[in-house]
């Protein structure tokens, strides 16, 4: 397949590494981490791309964004990974809740919510997974009780990023019960400044702190319904196989790798060591192109979610296979933070030994896609793939 940039995105790709490498960008950034040093707000960054309406640069101008296409958008998430702008608040409050909303929100809720998404103003969590759910999302145990106004929401989420820093969320929930489990769940616009929320830190090596919410007597309307009541299984699913295009994992496989390059050359790479970087290279391009291929497919309406299934899985295990090369160069100052005087001025090995095992969890684990895959070639479990 063919994916040569138009005159358009090239252009637009340079003047997005102006802005990205530029001294306003290094200002925002500093400003978000000066009052949050050990979890930056990324908000003063998304705030400079957001008067472009660059964050989400392929939504409609009337939404927040440019009005690009497609294209643009991928370059902004390999650029953001490239140019190590924090991306995780992105993918989560633009690529999977913004544009969830933009595919089956309502209305009201796209002129709502959509154009502060956009601008930077406004930060979104997509809150699935629970203490004892997982990826197996059929049996969540988050409640939503019929109420004379709306429903009220009883219930805890686990393991979203960056949501100290969110304003709203959506919020699977079940409301009512049924013999397939996965009918009878509703997505719902929770606001995250409500009464009955709240948000705590979870401990963990991630390199973004881990957060919990509990959610205890919420209050919400019907017009924070996303979608149907009750169908909300059919809104997560084609919120998930956007979530699993893959192209933010493979952004992050190739920038870590270009780092490991420069490493392998600073302590004199071997032979063989070159000729893993080289297979390895070579495999993550081929990840980069099955990404740009389904997010092609996404834009022409027609993203099948298991081939999603298998972008997300390549995309995240190269990613660990990065982090499993990179131990054999790495040294014990890798895992000392920036609160040590003894820590290196480059942290990149200690993000790459946060970061990578999480990307084989996130969005589904890789045995969740296997099992997408295998599905949809009719192997049944204990079948070779």
């Amino acid at each position: 397949m063919d994916f040569l940039l138009t005159a358009q995105e090239r252009d637009f790709r340079a003047r997005l590494r102006e802005l990205l490498g530029g001294p306003e960008m290094r200002r925002a950034l500093l400003e978000g981490s000066r009052e949050h040093p050990d979890d930056p707000d990324p908000r003063p960054a998304y705030r400079v791309l957001g008067r472009h309406g660059w964050l989400a640069p392929d939504w409609p101008t009337e939404r927040g964004g440019a009005g690009l296409d497609t294209a643009c958008a991928n370059i902004l998430t390999d650029e953001l990974a490239l140019h190590r702008i924090p991306d995780s608040a992105h993918v989560n409050s633009v690529r999977n809740a913004g544009r969830l909303l933009l595919l089956c929100g309502s209305d009201r809720q796209r002129e709502r919510l959509l154009p502060p998404l956009a601008h930077g103003d406004v930060l979104a969590a997509v809150l699935y997974s629970e203490p004892e759910t997982g990826s197996d999302l059929a049996s969540l145990r988050t409640t939503a009780r019929p109420t004379a106004g709306g429903w009220e929401l009883h219930g805890t989420k686990v393991h979203s990023v960056k949501t100290s820093h969110c304003d709203l969320a959506i919020v699977a929930a079940r409301t009512r019960e049924h013999p397939q489990p996965l009918l009878g769940i509703t997505l719902f616009v929770v606001d995250l400044h409500a009464p009955g929320v709240t948000v705590r830190p979870v401990p963990g090596v991630n390199h973004e702190p881990l957060h919990q919410v509990l959610l205890d007597g919420v209050r919400v309307g019907p017009e924070d319904v996303v979608g149907d009541a009750d169908e909300g299984w059919l809104v997560i699913t084609e919120g998930l196989a956007v979530e699993r295009v893959g192209m933010d994992y493979s952004a992050r496989v190739r920038a870590h790798l270009a780092w490991l390059r420069g490493r392998a050359a600073d302590r004199g790479r071997t032979d063989a060591m070159a000729e893993r970087l080289d297979r390895l290279s070579t495999a993550a391009e081929a990840g980069r192109l099955l990404a740009w291929s389904m997010a092609a497919r996404l834009a022409d309406g027609d993203l099948d979610p298991a081939e999603a299934a298998e972008s997300k899985w390549l995309n995240s295990e190269l990613m660990r296979q990065v982090w499993e090369l990179s131990q054999e160069l790495s040294c014990p100052h890798d895992l000392l933070t920036a609160h040590d005087p003894a820590a290196p001025e480059d942290l990149t090995a200690l993000l790459l030994n946060q970061e990578a095992p999480g990307l084989s969890l996130s969005a589904g684990t890789s045995e969740m896609m296997l099992q997408v895959i295998a599905g949809n070639l009719g192997l049944e479990a204990g079948d070779a793939l």
